[in-house]
């Protein structure tokens, strides 16, 4: 988006000592990113107004002629293709290096043999209007290469808006929500122009022809607003109207079209004029009905494109056809040309998110649809009709309302007040700002702010900031900030008192066994899953009735939660040992028992947990070949000692191995045995059953 330096000023006090260049690096810190400050006739820059001395034919194109052009400095020779242009004609001349405004660089080249030194251009190729029909035609009263912006009067600061950094504000999509910010920011006032375009007066109108609204659906059309005027002469705007549109690099096309885009890109809120007589009956009587349009019904757009439309998309309709696809662009059935004396005027607030639906669906983006779908501030419709009639009758002086002024709505914005604790926000911001301080930027604003008791403000938000913006007190906290200064806060680092986590003793323990295992006995860790499966437990001899089912298992060799960690340990063996002479494996891991443990599985919910525990298990296995009757004692032995390492490092000093008389079905019987310390047994020691 685009904004002029000088429509600005319009609104809102900008001092004289603040350079463009400074105001656009106080947007970007307080309001909205700026991505350029461009001096406008810049963009005219080696364009200047020449005099055609002669035209001569093209000897090699029948289309083509010969110009000889005075640009003051020197006379060129320049090819053109223009019907209209002759001798004695004051016309813009690109000059070789110049850059015109939709990106064309001219260089000097050479079309059909012949030489051509600049170019002559039409009133699209410099953004000032859509006639490509033939060269732009200038006064004759003008002095030979007068540069193109002097001749235009053009004398404008333009800043570039990334549209992205203002998503989330549909009140910045115009002028006047960029001058009520200014304002603040600067501390200065808007002017008196800005108070009454923002409190329009009423307007009445004579009933001389009949205009009927419908809204068939209010989800999708909020609000819409709509008043007939008659007695128009279409012709073209005024310079000044002209100027600040091509600032805003919106093209001129008539008084009435202009006034719409004018209106639009002043209030934000997107306008749309019919002709009157193209809708109505007799020219006495017109029907509007806002409604979903029919399965594949047509509508032939502005821009000469036939749109297939579907029934989620909403339509500005006459009494059977559709005149326009809502809050995107009209239709041509309807649209303002020079034989047009009588208008529909429409502003409206349409649902940003259908807007946004039909505009995709559609491919078809435009100025009116991406400040739709931005969730406009419904007032806006009112603010910005009447504006608009004010233009017309200063164009047209002999312009009337000849209808009633339509104005159907069914909305309702939030009002709630947002509760703002004083210390809560400074903490939040992280230094200090008095009551009286932060009341007066709000209010500046345009929130009401009243205190409560203690250090809480009550505060009501703007409906310009209320339709998506603001809704809870963060946000105030960031329009408090962002109006301060971020480069006012200082940079420091938060006050939090550090100390260290207390000390996990199973942690600690596992780290430990994990040591001794891996750096004095050389064993491997290794990870497996804590499921397992029912031909994997048979194999065993393993019971697995008692083991916990999976409601959702990821294969059917893993349906049930393990209870022993040995299964895991003994395929990891299969799995290597065709490698190693020697394999020493060891994993510390979760079992789970059919117990109530001590955890509920939902808050709300009484049913616990299983138990969960802990589980240390290691192997030991060597190539067969090498194993005999001698080595499979030695085998026990190192398992053995390995224990007696393990609980020598973890302080366990009173231990012994107990002969167990019923050993596991994988167990060999008369070499497995119990682990007992403090009389208890907390595990055991088995050779594999071969």
């Amino acid at each position: 988006m685009y904004l002029s330096l000088n429509w600005l000023k319009d609104y809102v006090k900008i001092p004289a000592s603040i350079s463009p260049e400074e105001l656009g690096i106080k947007l970007t810190t307080h309001t909205v990113e700026i991505d350029g400050v461009v001096k406008q006739e810049e963009k005219f820059k080696n364009i200047v107004v020449g005099k055609i001395l002669e035209v001569k034919a093209h000897q090699n194109a029948d289309r083509l002629q010969i110009a000889i052009v005075d640009v003051g400095s020197e006379e060129l020779s320049i090819v053109c293709g223009a019907p209209n242009i002759e001798k004695g004609q004051m016309v813009p001349v690109a000059l070789v290096g110049a850059i015109l405004p939709n990106g064309m660089e001219i260089k000097k080249a050479e079309v059909r043999g012949e030489f051509s030194s600049g170019m002559l251009c039409a009133e699209d190729e410099l953004s000032l209007g859509d006639d490509h029909a033939g060269i732009m035609i200038l006064e004759n009263n003008i002095k030979i290469g007068t540069n193109l912006a002097d001749y235009l009067k053009i004398k404008d600061v333009v800043f570039e808006v990334d549209n992205k950094s203002i998503t989330n504000r549909p009140d910045l999509w115009g002028h006047l929500g960029m001058a009520r910010e200014i304002q603040v920011f600067l501390n200065t006032e808007t002017t008196k122009k800005f108070k009454e375009l923002m409190t329009p007066k009423e307007k009445q109108g004579q009933k001389k022809f009949d205009l009927e609204v419908k809204v068939e659906d209010s989800n999708l059309c909020p609000r819409y607003m709509a008043l007939g005027m008659s007695n128009i002469k279409i012709a073209p705007s005024p310079q000044w109207l002209v100027e600040r549109l091509i600032a805003v690099d919106i093209r001129p096309i008539n008084n009435i079209v202009d006034i719409s885009n004018y209106v639009m890109m002043e209030f934000g809120q997107p306008m749309h004029a019919f002709d009157y007589n193209k809708i109505s009956e007799n020219g006495k009587k017109a029907k509007i009905v806002i409604r979903k349009a029919s399965k594949n019904e047509v509508i032939r757009t502005l821009d000469a494109e036939e749109r297939k439309l579907d029934s989620e998309m909403l339509v500005i309709a006459d009494k059977k056809n559709p005149i326009a696809i809502a809050g995107v662009m009209g239709g041509e059935n309807s649209e303002i040309n020079n034989e047009t004396t009588s208008i529909i005027f429409e502003s409206a607030n349409f649902n940003p998110n259908s807007v946004r639906k039909t505009s995709t669906k559609l491919n078809l983006r435009t100025d009116a649809s991406m400040r739709y779908e931005k969730s406009l501030d419904p007032n806006l419709c009112k603010c910005a009709l009447f504006r608009a009639v004010d233009l017309v009758k200063e164009v047209c002086p002999e312009a009337d309302i000849n209808t009633e002024i339509i104005d159907i709505f069914n909305y309702k914005q939030d009002s709630s007040p947002i509760n703002l604790e004083i210390s809560w926000l400074n903490k939040f911001l992280g230094f200090d700002l008095g009551v009286q301080e932060i009341s007066n930027i709000l209010i500046k604003l345009g929130f009401t702010v009243s205190e409560e008791s203690g250090d809480i403000l009550r505060i009501i938000v703007p409906s310009w900031r209320a339709t998506k913006d603001i809704s809870i007190k963060e946000d105030i906290a960031e329009e408090i900030a962002r109006i301060y200064g971020y480069d006012k806060i200082l940079a420091i680092m938060p006050k939090t008192g550090m100390q260290a986590a207390p000390i996990n003793e199973e942690k600690k323990i596992i780290k430990k066994i994990k040591e001794v295992l891996v750096f004095s006995n050389s064993f491997s860790e290794v990870y497996n899953y804590s499921f397992t499966g029912e031909d994997e437990l048979n194999k065993m001899g393993i019971n697995h009735d008692p083991y916990l089912s999976l409601a959702n298992p990821i294969s059917k060799n893993h349906t049930l939660l393990r209870q022993t960690l040995i299964p895991h340990l003994l395929s990891n063996v299969r799995t290597n040992q065709a490698r190693f002479e020697e394999l020493k494996f060891f994993e510390i891991g979760s079992v789970f028992l059919n117990l109530d443990g001590t955890y509920s599985t939902d808050k709300k919910d009484e049913e616990q947990l299983p138990v969960q525990e802990k589980k240390v298990s290691f192997v030991i296995a060597q190539k067969e070949k090498n194993i005999s009757q001698r080595s499979e004692g030695d085998l026990i032995l190192k398992a053995k000692g390995v224990l007696e390492n393990l609980f020598e490092n973890l302080n366990l000093s009173s231990f012994e191995f107990d002969l167990m008389e019923n050993a596991p079905f994988w167990a060999d019987k008369d070499r497995s045995a119990f682990v007992v310390i403090n009389n208890s047994i907390v595990g055991f020691l088995a050779k594999l059953n071969s």
